[in-house]
């Protein structure tokens, strides 16, 4: 039995590939695509999450949850299916409208593309007038900010209307509401201002920044003159290249507080991601998070001018030095979003690497807002901001019955094959074995490429390396092709990609590399023998014929690898999977072929 261990290798190969797209909890409702901004659900439902029953009541898909809720209004009870405990009630007040756009639950754990399952349309409108050049600014943005978010499956569009208003469609799966409000559609302008203290002795103090320092006076109706300006309090002014605001006075009136415009957006030039420098740390009841930015020498220096003459002070809890009266503030779009305290030891210094921090309830809550923050600062700001026009549930664009077509297409060409290899050799014998390892190599590649499924592909390959060591122990011969591949493939299966149209090409391409690899060794092992006059063995001539294989399968990797690194989009998908599926076939499927014709021509002889 052990001498036919790589047909085993491919049979495990097989099965563990059905567990891992089949292995997923079966819920019975409908799962949440999208939650609007006025929805009464928001901040209490969110998206992902499957409602499993209405007021008590089962619903069985989309269908039902919008027959349920069109035009319903008062108090809803929703029940969601949890990981734990397991279901939890919800109750919602519904004036209008519930705002929840539902879609089919995921049956399997494949991911499959936009244009197999369907996702969600979204149109963003610039706030202001935008030109086509600013247009142009803002799709690049989004792309930018889209791809270091590491968001899946998102296209956009210019949209121009019939009466010339420009608007950006967004094309996504599963894109929940907060990736729109809170990453999309903002505008993105940073700003870190320094809160920096003046002290009055008798109204009278001095504004200092660096070396040089400017007289200020308190006034009455709490307006102050500044080296000659009048400025009453929320007054702007610009001193020594640094934009101020006077913000306000201390009830006793001996302390005077500005903010100065320390960094902008521009003044960003790296936002660094490594462990070193940037994570999430627990603290006690919460999660704080942190990341260092390289801003410009000019941004540098206006920190340095705005800290410069402030005094020191002691922290009893933490017992460190800290400038008296003075934070760091940053504003995202005219919002708070952190405030940190300066040391001490950076007043008047000209300091190009600041951290910015934060902190959130939960981890996932600390990094989901560490990333956003880092997405913003290195895609820059939009050039205008957008505002969200509409949100729309788009449905597959190949129809719900892809799948079931696809099966009825993949059928049919195993037909056609087995009548035509029939036709060639003479015998079933060969056509069944050639079109069942055909078709296994794309149960192989879709297992490898769907999600969740560690705990499926480390026992496969424990179980491969257990098989592979029992025919070693047997003194079955050595294949270091096979052996690599029973450890190398599931590997590859902790990773995971969107199946949509590219990647479909990219199998197709590696089933049809695979068909003539496959018709190779059979040649080589059959036919060879009839037209050479020298004899070889069975082994021999499989031999030969994979020295070809390694031929044809480098090649076709060494043309994906480019496409794989340098392509984006339709390109980059079309190449992973087919680099993946050449190698499950060199490694996995042509081994176990190879055996399997051995043995045919053998018992034919």
């Amino acid at each position: 039995m052990l001498k036919y261990w790589r047909v085993i290798i491919l049979l495990i190969m097989v099965i563990g590939a059905c567990l891992a797209i089949v292995m997923k909890p079966q819920y019975t409702g409908a799962q949440i695509l999208y939650i609007s901004d006025n929805s009464p659900a928001k901040g209490i439902l969110e998206q992902g999450a499957i409602i499993h029953k209405v007021n008590g009541e089962k619903i069985n898909g989309p269908a039902e949850w919008k027959a349920l809720m069109n035009g319903y209004t008062g108090e809803v009870e929703i029940t969601i299916i949890e990981p734990e405990p397991g279901y939890k009630d919800y109750d919602i007040f519904i004036n209008d409208t519930i705002g929840i756009e539902v879609t089919e639950i995921e049956r399997i754990n494949i991911e499959f593309g936009l244009d197999i399952k369907g996702g969600t349309r979204i149109l963003l409108k610039p706030k202001e007038n935008a030109t086509s050049e600013m247009m142009s600014q803002i799709m690049s943005t989004l792309q930018t900010r889209a791809n270091i978010y590491g968001l899946k499956e998102i296209r956009f569009f210019p949209v121009t209307s019939i009466t010339g208003e420009s608007f950006i469609q967004i094309e996504a799966t599963g894109l929940g509401k907060d990736v729109v409000s809170d990453l999309l559609s903002k505008q993105g302008s940073f700003e870190a201002k320094i809160s920096k203290p003046v002290f009055l002795v008798d109204s009278k103090g001095t504004f200092q920044l660096l070396d040089n320092k400017y007289p200020v006076e308190l006034l009455e109706n709490e307006s102050i003159d500044l080296n000659g300006m009048i400025l009453e309090k929320n007054g702007t002014f610009e001193l020594d290249g640094v934009e101020f605001q006077y913000v306000n006075i201390t009830d006793n009136k001996n302390e005077l507080i500005f903010l100065g415009t320390s960094y902008k957006g521009e003044d960003i030039e790296l936002v660094y991601s490594d462990p070193q420098r940037s994570g999430v740390i627990p603290r006690g009841n919460y999660f704080s998070f942190f990341f260092v930015v390289l801003v410009s020498e000019n941004g540098a220096e206006r920190f340095a001018k705005i800290t410069s003459g402030t005094p020191s002070q002691l922290d009893l809890n933490s017992g460190d030095y800290y400038l008296k009266d003075t934070q760091i503030l940053l504003y995202l779009d005219n919002n708070l979003v952190s405030s940190l305290r300066i040391s001490s030891s950076l007043g008047g210094k000209v300091y190009t690497t600041p951290s910015i921090e934060g902190s959130r309830e939960t981890r996932e809550q600390a990094h989901a807002e560490k990333l956003s923050l880092q997405t913003y600062l290195r895609s820059g700001a939009l050039p205008v901001g957008l505002e969200t026009v509409s949100v729309d549930v788009i449905s597959p664009t190949l129809g719900k019955g892809f799948i079931s077509s696809a099966m009825m297409a993949a059928g049919l060409a195993a037909i056609v094959v087995i009548v035509i290899v029939f036709i060639r050799y003479k015998t079933l014998k060969i056509a069944f074995p050639l079109v069942l390892t055909a078709l296994s190599e794309v149960v192989i590649i879709l297992g490898v490429s769907a999600n969740n499924d560690f705990h499926i592909w480390i026992p496969v390959m424990a179980l491969n390396v257990f098989i592979i060591g029992l025919a070693w122990w047997n003194k079955q011969e050595i294949d270091m092709i096979a052996w690599v591949g029973a450890v190398l493939i599931p590997i590859f299966g902790l990773l995971s990609w969107t199946i949509d149209l590219p990647a479909i090409g990219g199998i197709i391409a590696a089933i049809g590399t695979g068909v003539d690899n496959m018709i190779v060794i059979t040649d080589e092992a059959i036919m060879g023998e009839k037209t050479k006059k020298i004899l070889y063995t069975i082994k021999d001539k499989i031999k030969r014929a994979f020295f070809i294989i390694f031929g044809s399968a480098s090649t076709t990797i060494a043309a994906m690898i480019p496409l794989m690194s340098l392509g984006v989009g339709l390109v980059r998908g079309f190449a992973i999977t087919t680099i993946i599926g050449v190698l499950i076939g060199v490694l996995i499927t042509r081994p176990a072929y190879a055996k399997i014709i051995e043995i045919v021509t053998s018992k034919k002889k």
